[in-house]
């Protein structure tokens, strides 16, 4: 790693320890129906701010709910994974398990479309599952490297990179590949892709990849003044933002990866910054979270916590949530930054598990004491959890 401010976050070093799913095959690692009774819990929950914003308070707005499927939270489930190998169904509304599934390697957060789910680990191998039975099992790269970011879907496409360097495209619905770019340097976070055909992501080499999705040629790259190691790009209204180890968050155009503007932090930046409402969210190393204008780069206003914002933020109805090194999750306003609750269980919400998901005004996130969490978004009170032994990833919701 390289920049001034940084720091290894703790799931790195458990996770490429993990163990691996063993010599069975897929067919032997069946799928288990039912699961443990879920288990409620209360939250801690505060209405004013213990810690102050600082800067200027933008105009209130009010950001649109995010990941809402229409279908009723029965209909739902939620996908999750764990640190040692196991993949489980979870039913939204009531916390049961539906079913599981045996994977080789630590789970990803995981990305759902038509029924299908897909799924990265870190031992590099890349599955899409339908109702805990693995369609296809397929590997990022040829050296079979680790993978570490969350995959995404478009255009028939299944699109991640790797840890030796390499982005790649699989076939969604069958897992052949399609193409792969070598960029040289460790990949370590997701690729951002979008339906206009383009592809976003950053290297260790400092540099920010654009690609051509349809075949896998380079449109760009720009150089971002230090390593990416942590930080996942986010597009938006045509500028491409980026975090570094220097603590830099960037704004570039897409057009042609030249430079916008550039806001610098206090410490390393992890996760991906999430953009609402003129504002774009992220959490840094120097134990604070930032609200930074979307077309400007200046400082709205900025949360300190107890620790590194190890996570990627997330918005619903003009609050911000957000995970924290301090063992806590956290919801604030997007307009100012006050408090409106935290949550603690103990344990982690870091950077491999805090990437919340709220739907239907609940808000689903995965623990490091092994449970996935159901908890009211207006409140922070848990609604349910469900205990599946090993430290989890990022959840998804879906069908």
């Amino acid at each position: 790693m390289s920049g001034g401010n940084q720091r290894i976050p703790a799931w790195r070093a458990v996770w490429v320890m993990v163990a691996l799913c063993g010599a069975a095959s897929l067919t032997a690692c069946a799928t288990t129906a039912g699961g443990a009774s879920p288990t409620p819990g209360a939250a801690t929950a505060t209405a004013t701010a213990t810690s102050a914003p600082t800067g200027a308070t933008p105009s209130a707005s009010v950001a649109t709910p995010t990941n809402a499927p229409s279908q009723q939270l029965a209909q739902l489930t939620v996908y999750v994974g764990s640190n040692n190998g196991a993949f489980f169904g979870v039913n939204a509304q009531s916390g049961q398990r539906q079913w599981k599934v045996a994977i080789q390697g630590a789970a990803n957060k995981p990305v759902t479309s038509n029924g299908l789910v897909y799924v990265t680990t870190q031992s590099g191998y890349v599955y899409a599952i339908n109702a805990g039975h693995v369609i296809w099992q397929a590997q990022g790269d040829s050296a079979g490297s680790g993978i570490t970011g969350r995959p995404a879907l478009v255009n028939g496409m299944m699109l991640g990179a790797t840890e030796n360097g390499v982005i790649f495209a699989l076939d969604a619905t069958t897992g052949a590949k399609r193409w792969q770019y070598p960029t040289g340097a460790a990949i370590n976070a997701s690729v951002d892709a979008l339906a206009d055909g383009t592809l976003y992501v950053g290297a260790s080499d400092g540099y920010l990849y654009s690609l051509n999705i349809a075949n896998g040629t380079l449109r760009w790259r720009t150089q971002v003044g230090a390593a990416i190691e942590f930080t996942t790009p986010s597009v938006f209204n045509g500028l491409v933002y980026s975090g570094s180890d220097s603590g830099a968050l960037s704004a570039f155009h897409t057009s042609d990866g030249s430079l916008k503007w550039k806001y610098q932090a206090g410490g390393q930046i992890f996760g991906k910054p999430w953009v609402d409402s003129g504002m774009v969210f992220f959490g840094s190393s120097d134990h604070y979270l930032y609200a930074v204008n979307a077309s400007a780069g200046t400082l709205a206003w900025k949360f300190q916590t107890a620790d590194s914002e190890n996570g990627s933020p997330a918005t619903y109805n003009g609050v911000v949530y957000f995970a924290s090194g301090d063992n806590r999750l956290y919801a604030v306003r997007e307009s100012n930054g006050t408090k409106v609750w935290s949550y603690s269980n103990g344990y982690s919400f870091d950077l491999g598990r805090g990437w919340p998901v709220i739907t239907q005004g609940i808000l689903f996130t995965g623990g490091g004491d092994g449970k996935l969490y159901a908890l009211s978004a207006s409140s922070g009170h848990v609604i349910w959890s469900y205990a599946a032994g090993d430290p989890l990833s990022a959840p998804t919701v879906g069908v």
